[in-house]
Protein backbone atom coordinates (compact mmCIF):
# COMPACT_ATOMS: atom_id res chain seq x y z
CA UNK A 1 0.00 0.00 0.00
CA UNK A 2 1.38 3.42 -0.93
CA UNK A 3 1.96 6.21 1.54
CA UNK A 4 -1.00 8.65 1.82
CA UNK A 5 -0.30 12.02 0.16
CA UNK A 6 -1.51 13.88 3.27
CA UNK A 7 0.35 13.80 6.58
CA UNK A 8 0.08 15.55 9.94
CA UNK A 9 3.23 15.81 12.05
CA UNK A 10 3.32 15.86 15.86
CA UNK A 11 3.18 19.67 15.91
CA UNK A 12 -0.09 19.64 13.94
CA UNK A 13 1.43 20.80 10.66
CA UNK A 14 -0.13 19.40 7.49
CA UNK A 15 1.93 18.19 4.53
CA UNK A 16 0.97 17.25 0.98
CA UNK A 17 3.61 14.97 -0.62
CA UNK A 18 6.04 16.21 2.08
CA UNK A 19 5.45 19.90 1.26
CA UNK A 20 4.05 21.85 4.21
CA UNK A 21 0.62 23.37 3.68
CA UNK A 22 1.07 26.98 4.74
CA UNK A 23 -1.99 28.61 3.18
CA UNK A 24 -4.07 29.45 6.27
CA UNK A 25 -7.52 28.87 4.77
CA UNK A 26 -6.48 25.53 3.25
CA UNK A 27 -4.89 24.47 6.55
CA UNK A 28 -8.05 25.38 8.51
CA UNK A 29 -10.31 23.70 5.94
CA UNK A 30 -8.30 20.49 6.25
CA UNK A 31 -8.21 20.59 10.07
CA UNK A 32 -11.92 21.23 10.35
CA UNK A 33 -12.84 18.45 7.90
CA UNK A 34 -10.72 15.78 9.54
CA UNK A 35 -12.80 12.76 10.49
CA UNK A 36 -12.70 8.99 10.68
CA UNK A 37 -14.08 6.45 8.23
CA UNK A 38 -16.12 3.39 9.18
CA UNK A 39 -12.97 1.43 10.08
CA UNK A 40 -11.65 4.21 12.36
CA UNK A 41 -8.97 5.37 9.93
CA UNK A 42 -8.19 9.10 9.96
CA UNK A 43 -9.33 10.76 6.74
CA UNK A 44 -9.93 14.17 5.24
CA UNK A 45 -13.49 14.37 3.90
CA UNK A 46 -14.70 17.38 1.95
CA UNK A 47 -18.06 16.88 0.29
CA UNK A 48 -18.03 13.49 -1.43
CA UNK A 49 -14.22 13.40 -1.69
CA UNK A 50 -12.03 11.74 0.91
CA UNK A 51 -8.35 11.00 1.34
CA UNK A 52 -6.51 9.00 4.03
CA UNK A 53 -4.25 11.01 6.33
CA UNK A 54 -1.07 9.70 7.94
CA UNK A 55 -0.82 10.99 11.51
CA UNK A 56 2.56 11.06 13.26
CA UNK A 57 1.13 11.48 16.77
CA UNK A 58 -2.21 13.12 17.61
CA UNK A 59 -4.07 14.76 14.72
CA UNK A 60 -4.88 17.91 16.70
CA UNK A 61 -2.84 20.18 18.95
CA UNK A 62 -3.91 22.24 21.96
CA UNK A 63 -2.36 25.65 21.30
CA UNK A 64 -3.53 27.60 24.36
CA UNK A 65 -5.73 27.37 27.44
CA UNK A 66 -8.20 29.65 29.16
CA UNK A 67 -8.93 29.02 32.82
CA UNK A 68 -12.28 29.71 34.47
CA UNK A 69 -11.95 30.17 38.22
CA UNK A 70 -14.65 29.44 40.79
CA UNK A 71 -15.71 32.04 43.34
CA UNK A 72 -13.31 30.57 45.92
CA UNK A 73 -10.38 30.83 43.50
CA UNK A 74 -10.20 27.14 42.59
CA UNK A 75 -10.22 25.96 39.01
CA UNK A 76 -13.77 25.58 37.67
CA UNK A 77 -13.04 24.62 34.05
CA UNK A 78 -10.44 24.82 31.28
CA UNK A 79 -11.14 25.89 27.70
CA UNK A 80 -8.89 24.66 24.91
CA UNK A 81 -8.01 26.45 21.70
CA UNK A 82 -6.98 23.92 19.09
CA UNK A 83 -4.73 24.38 16.09
CA UNK A 84 -7.82 24.63 13.86
CA UNK A 85 -8.79 27.76 15.85
CA UNK A 86 -11.83 26.06 17.42
CA UNK A 87 -12.48 26.20 21.14
CA UNK A 88 -13.96 23.58 23.39
CA UNK A 89 -14.12 22.82 27.06
CA UNK A 90 -11.60 20.29 28.34
CA UNK A 91 -13.09 16.93 29.24
CA UNK A 92 -10.82 16.60 32.26
CA UNK A 93 -11.51 12.87 32.59
CA UNK A 94 -9.59 12.35 29.32
CA UNK A 95 -6.48 14.30 30.35
CA UNK A 96 -3.45 11.97 30.31
CA UNK A 97 0.33 12.17 30.24
CA UNK A 98 1.99 10.41 27.33
CA UNK A 99 5.55 9.62 26.32
CA UNK A 100 8.14 12.28 27.18
CA UNK A 101 5.67 13.71 29.73
CA UNK A 102 3.51 15.32 27.03
CA UNK A 103 -0.14 15.87 28.01
CA UNK A 104 -2.97 14.69 25.77
CA UNK A 105 -6.74 14.85 25.96
CA UNK A 106 -9.67 13.75 23.83
CA UNK A 107 -11.47 16.39 21.73
CA UNK A 108 -14.38 16.62 19.31
CA UNK A 109 -16.68 14.51 21.51
CA UNK A 110 -13.86 12.01 22.12
CA UNK A 111 -13.24 11.32 18.43
CA UNK A 112 -9.61 12.50 18.39
CA UNK A 113 -6.62 12.84 20.68
CA UNK A 114 -5.05 16.27 20.98
CA UNK A 115 -1.44 16.81 21.99
CA UNK A 116 -0.66 19.81 24.17
CA UNK A 117 1.82 22.25 22.66
CA UNK A 118 4.72 23.31 24.86
CA UNK A 119 3.00 26.65 25.48
CA UNK A 120 -0.27 25.02 26.52
CA UNK A 121 1.60 22.59 28.79
CA UNK A 122 3.40 25.48 30.49
CA UNK A 123 0.03 27.14 31.14
CA UNK A 124 -1.29 23.90 32.67
CA UNK A 125 1.74 23.20 34.92
CA UNK A 126 0.81 25.52 37.82
CA UNK A 127 -2.46 23.59 38.25
CA UNK A 128 -0.87 20.13 38.39
CA UNK A 129 -0.49 18.84 41.94
CA UNK A 130 1.44 15.94 43.40
CA UNK A 131 0.40 13.71 46.29
CA UNK A 132 3.83 13.13 47.81
CA UNK A 133 2.68 10.07 49.77
CA UNK A 134 1.61 8.16 46.67
CA UNK A 135 3.67 10.06 44.06
CA UNK A 136 0.41 10.57 42.17
CA UNK A 137 -0.08 13.59 39.93
CA UNK A 138 -3.52 15.11 39.54
CA UNK A 139 -5.41 18.25 38.64
CA UNK A 140 -8.33 19.55 40.65
CA UNK A 141 -11.21 20.98 38.62
CA UNK A 142 -14.53 22.05 40.07
CA UNK A 143 -13.66 20.44 43.39
CA UNK A 144 -12.82 17.01 41.95
CA UNK A 145 -9.39 15.44 41.53
CA UNK A 146 -8.48 13.92 38.16
CA UNK A 147 -5.50 11.57 37.98
CA UNK A 148 -2.93 12.34 35.33
CA UNK A 149 -2.21 8.77 34.44
CA UNK A 150 0.91 8.17 32.39
CA UNK A 151 0.14 6.13 29.31
CA UNK A 152 2.73 4.60 26.95
CA UNK A 153 0.65 5.46 23.88
CA UNK A 154 -2.18 7.97 23.85
CA UNK A 155 -3.42 8.76 20.33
Amino acid sequence: MSKPPLRIDKEGRWFFHDEEITHRKTYLLFCQNLTRDESGRTILRIGQEQCPVEVEDAPLVVKTLDFVLADGGGLKSIWLTLNDETREQLNQATLRIGAANVPYCRVRCGKFAARFSRGAYQLLLPYIQQDEKTDRFFIQIDGKEYDLTTLPSVP
